[in-house]
């Protein structure tokens, strides 16, 4: 009777000490986990890799490891390393809102539109109030042309918060993207009227009301572009090539020779030079630029012909 009390008591003692050992080992790798998330909060970042990179040499499987190990790759602008981490975590939980957005944000950044989707929905499926969520799949969707979904999404995002510039921003794009031009011109404009204004912003107005034949409006637009961002040469190429548009060939030569300062081997900023100086009357300056053009390549010369030739029936048409 002894022995068997003696037996058991032995199994009692194992089983006790595998108990306490498995205890301590967790609540080691709860400390370790601790330490990590406060550098990561601190922006520590090489010393929270060190310390997760730790937990998980003990436990491979350890969930709030491998998502901020994610976390802190994506943080250190290592977009490959931070995908790796968040495909792994998303087999372990497909709900986990933010590994699903930041999913969506990776392919997004390597040009995969549609997985960001899949990704973005996901994550709308967990928390479909999420404003930023929506406006990230809303632009991803623009970009495959999806414009009545973007559409959709962007309205949901601004009955949760009315009148948020970005939200405001993203449906003047798809709206244009749609050519519904008078809507995306009222959305921009109730985008400026927030006070969030940037070059970007009066670069589409201008374009939106250059499409509404709103010639004026798109100049004045294109030079308040101009005044947040002197040296973007696609501003002062579009500006000038209003001007082509309204028939105003010496304030189009002007941009169009600031483009060529910015930028020397813009060979569409030199063709409309040369249609401009025609356009003035200064043929020797225009037939320089042509002989240019065709040394360069044949096609750039014809191009300018081309031009010049639509420009004189456009003069004739409007007499």
């Amino acid at each position: 009777m002894l022995k068997k009390y003696l037996i058991t008591a032995i199994i009692i003692l194992i089983v006790s000490s595998i108990s306490a050992y498995a205890q301590s080992d967790y609540d080691s790798l709860q400390i370790l986990s601790q330490k990590a998330g406060k550098s990561l909060v601190d922006k520590k970042y090489d010393k929270a890799l060190e310390l997760y990179n730790l937990i998980l040499e003990k436990d491979p499987e350890y969930y709030d490891a491998i998502k901020n190990l994610g976390i802190i790759y994506s943080a250190k602008g290592q977009p490959v390393k931070a995908k790796e981490y968040f495909l792994q975590a998303v087999k372990m939980n497909a709900v986990d809102f933010y590994v699903l957005n930041n999913l969506g944000v990776i392919y997004s950044n390597e040009g995969d539109s549609k997985t960001s989707v899949e990704y973005y929905e996901k994550a709308l499926e967990v928390n479909p109030q999420n404003g930023l969520c929506l406006n990230n799949c809303a632009q991803e969707l623009i970009k495959l042309r999806q414009n009545a979904k973007a559409i959709a999404y962007l309205h949901k995002s601004d009955s949760l918060e009315p009148d948020h510039a970005v939200t405001l921003f993203n449906l003047g794009n798809a709206y244009a993207s749609s050519g519904n031009f008078p809507k995306a011109e009222e959305y921009y404009e109730k985008c400026i009227a927030t006070g969030q204004i940037t070059s970007e912003l009066y670069y589409f107005l201008a374009t939106t009301k250059k499409n509404l034949n709103k010639f004026d409006e798109a100049e004045d637009a294109y030079k308040k572009a101009i005044k947040h961002d002197s040296t973007n040469v696609n501003i002062h190429m579009s500006l000038g090539l209003l001007y082509m548009k309204m028939q105003n060939y010496e304030n189009g030569l002007q941009q169009f020779n600031h483009v060529l300062t910015l930028d020397p081997s813009n060979i569409n900023a030199l063709i409309s030079k040369g249609v401009a100086y025609s356009g003035i009357g200064d043929y020797n300056a225009s037939d320089e630029i042509l002989h240019t053009l065709f040394a360069k390549d044949s096609s750039y010369g014809y191009k300018m012909l081309d031009i010049i030739k639509a420009e004189y029936y456009k003069k004739q048409n409007n007499k």
